[in-house]
C-alpha cells in the first residue's frame, strides 16, 4: 500500500530549530532532481530525499540508501499575488536543491507528512497521533513514495529514525508536528 499524503494547504514547510548541517557545512547544493522521480510531484522543503553524489543527482529516498538528506532550499516567491512559504515547491526547470545532512539531536517543524493508512487512518489521525506524542511515542522515517517524512507508530530500525517532539503550527498557521533526530543514517563509504 502506498503511503498517503497529509493534506496541507500549498506545499512542504520547513522551520530549523536547531540543525547542525548550517553550522558546519554539510550541505549539498550542486545535485539536479532527478528527471523520473520528480516527473510528476515537485520537490518540497521538509522532504527526506536521497543523494547520488556520483551521478550528482537528488531522488526520491529508498530503503538503504546511504545518504539521506533534508530539503530546506530557499524559498522564492513566483508569483506576486502568491507570497506565502506554501506556495513555494521546486520542479525540474527550477535551480538546484539545497539539502542538509542530519545528525543526532537535531530539530525541526514541517507539515511535510506522510502516513501508511493502516497505521493512521486519516489526516484526523496523524493529528491525533502527534497530539499524544508526550506520551504516546510517534516516530518519522523515509516515504520512499512520497519524500514526505512518514509518521509511524513503531520505531523504525533503518534507515532516517525521528521522534515526534510535539505538535506545532508553521508561520501561517497549518498544523505540524516538530522532530527530533534519533539517526540520521548516513553510511560511511566501504560500508
Amino acid at each position: 500500500m502506498a503511503d498517503k499524503r497529509y493534506t496541507i494547504d500549498g506545499y512542504g514547510q520547513l522551520e530549523i530549530n536547531n540543525c547542525a548541517f548550517r553550522r558546519d557545512g554539510r550541505v549539498e547544493a550542486q545535485c539536479k532532481l532527478d528527471a523520473t522521480d520528480f516527473a510528476k510531484i515537485p520537490a518540497e522543503n521538509g522532504m527526506l530525499l536521497s543523494i547520488d553524489p556520483v551521478k550528482r543527482t537528488v531522488k526520491l529516498p529508498k530503503t538503504g540508501d546511504a545518504l539521506i538528506a533534508i530539503n530546506y532550499s530557499a524559498e522564492h516567491l513566483y508569483e506576486t499575488n502568491k507570497t506565502g512559504l506554501k506556495n513555494f515547491k521546486l520542479g525540474l526547470n527550477d535551480f538546484l536543491p539545497r539539502l542538509g545532512y542530519l545528525s543526532i539531536g537535531d530539530k525541526f517543524t514541517t507539515n511535510c507528512l506522510a502516513y501508511d493508512e493502516s497505521e493512521l487512518t486519516d489526516d484526523a489521525g496523524v493529528e491525533t497521533a502527534v497530539k499524544a506524542a508526550a506520551t504516546t511515542p510517534l516516530y518519522g522515517t523515509i516515504s520512499a513514495d512520497t519524500g514526505a517524512i512518514k509518521l509511524t507508530k513503531t520505531a523504525p530500525t533503518a534507515d532516517v529514525v525521528l521522534k515526534v517532539v510535539k505538535p506545532f503550527t508553521m508561520p501561517d498557521g497549518q498544523f505540524a508536528a516538530q522532530f527530533i533526530v534519533l539517526d540520521p543514517h548516513l553510511i560511511a563509504a566501504g560500508e
